[in-house]
């Protein structure tokens, strides 16, 4: 079985983040159940993005995001490049969280093609998610 994860929770086993322990114990768990870890393509990108805001906010060196990358390499997550299709339900997720970029979007979307649960970091879209009713949104944070 899937779980898709966004790219918060990732930016959590590399930064001091609130979240980082239970981050950091789930992805544990789910790869001891044998759960295979996902997320689309767009997480590295994001993921890229917190690590160049971290060092140029002089939180890492070059030496350190090296590591990091190395770190990030062993969580082993299942990239999954875009269809037209998933953009499409990209973009219809979008408006119904009333959303003006589809981001968080891409995330729900493809929990949604393969039919499993989407785990975040980012409280704001769980609470929306939940406001729609989407019991298989959670936070990283819940218990």
């Amino acid at each position: 079985m899937n779980i898709v994860l966004d790219a918060n929770i990732m930016a959590a086993i590399i930064l001091p983040l609130p979240y980082s322990h239970a981050s950091e114990k789930r992805i544990s768990t789910w790869k001891l159940e044998g759960k295979i870890l996902t997320a689309p393509v767009l997480w590295e990108y994001e993921l890229i993005t917190v690590l160049r805001r971290a060092t140029a906010q002089g939180l890492l060196n070059q030496k350190l995001v090296k590591q990091i990358f190395q770190k990030v390499k062993t969580v082993n997550i299942e990239s999954v490049w875009p269809t037209e299709a998933l953009h499409q339900r990209a973009l219809i997720w979008a408006d119904r969280l009333g959303q003006s970029r589809a981001y968080d979007a891409q995330y729900l979307a493809l929990a949604e093609q393969i039919g499993t649960d989407l785990w975040t970091g980012d409280r704001r879209l769980a609470n929306a998610a939940a406001r729609l009713g989407l019991s298989w949104v959670h936070w990283i944070g819940e218990d």
